[in-house]
């Protein structure tokens, strides 16, 4: 079986503060979401975050190749609702600065996965 080795931009600790900072902001932009359905996406959204967090946090250096690629379909999905929540940023919070900190967020994550 081939193995897919964790890429060479991502050290265990940049990646868990890139999703803690995105975890804050998303955080912050629940209580400001004007309906049910954002905040919905958002605690779902969180949720993963956070288990990749963990997991992430959990792993040994040995292994966090193998964690990272079992972690990689999860990863993936977060992504795209993160994807999602950038492209309804405006539906979700009117506060600028929380909106302002979720794009930037959202972005550096989302660029870490081209």
């Amino acid at each position: 079986m081939a193995t897919t080795p964790l890429p060479a931009n991502l050290q265990p600790r940049d990646l868990i503060a890139s999703y803690q900072a995105i975890l804050d902001a998303l955080s912050k932009a629940y209580w400001e979401a004007s309906d049910m359905q954002s905040k919905d996406l958002i605690y779902g959204v969180e949720q993963s975050i956070e288990d990749i967090i963990t997991t992430l946090t959990t792993a040994q250096v040995e292994t966090l190749t193998k964690q990272f690629i079992a972690l990689k379909p999860k990863i993936d999905a977060t992504n795209a609702a993160l994807a999602d929540i950038k492209a309804k940023v405006n539906q979700i919070t009117k506060n600028i600065g929380t909106a302002s900190m979720l794009v930037a967020g959202i972005t550096k994550i989302l660029t870490l996965f081209p």
